[in-house]
């Protein structure tokens, strides 16, 4: 009879398990959020927001997704290691250092200001703190990429160009033969 009441037991406890297990994994996963940095969240609607921004200030010119993303993610990490550093960045050091740039059209346009302000994050924090103390902060800085965007090079926190986060691989082309 013990033996019997164990077998369920069993079951109950590697149910619950196996529950804790999905929910602890998929806590910190939502499908309106492209990225999380740190504790912070880069939502779709951000995205979708600076997507229109550039494409806005910058009609003549096509920026990939993958490229605003990267953005997004190394100006939240620069906001981040400035703030745990003690680097206060002002509006107008980066509209200063935007403006001599190709990204100063990025200025005139709200929506896409947020990335123009990103970049010089990212060169104002590692000209204070240095280069070498910012590129060990960026890889200790926490990631996590959603996989509908690609892959993330976990050194870099970059969108890995030749990788894919899909499960699915595609098929040849009909003008390749099958291998």
């Amino acid at each position: 009879m013990t033996s019997q009441r164990r077998g369920p037991l069993r079951l109950a406890v590697a149910g619950v398990t196996l529950t804790t297990l999905l929910v602890a994994g998929c806590g910190n996963a939502s499908p309106s959020v492209v990225a999380y940095v740190g504790g912070s969240r880069i939502t779709q609607t951000q995205l979708k927001t600076a997507e229109a921004g550039v494409a806005k200030a910058l009609p003549d010119q096509q920026v990939p997704v993958q490229a605003v993303i990267n953005v997004l993610i190394a100006g939240t990490m620069a906001q981040k290691i400035a703030a745990e550093n003690n680097i206060a960045i002002t509006d107008s050091q980066r509209d200063a250092l935007v403006t001599k740039s190709n990204l100063a059209p990025l200025l005139g346009v709200p929506e896409a200001k947020p990335l123009a302000y990103g970049v010089a994050d990212q060169q104002i924090t590692a000209e204070k703190l240095g280069a070498e103390k910012y590129l060990a902060a960026i890889k200790a800085t926490d990631v996590s990429l959603n996989p509908r965007y690609g892959v993330l090079d976990p050194a870099q926190k970059v969108i890995a160009s030749d990788q894919s986060g899909s499960l699915s691989k595609p098929g040849p082309s009909s003008s390749e033969p099958p291998q």
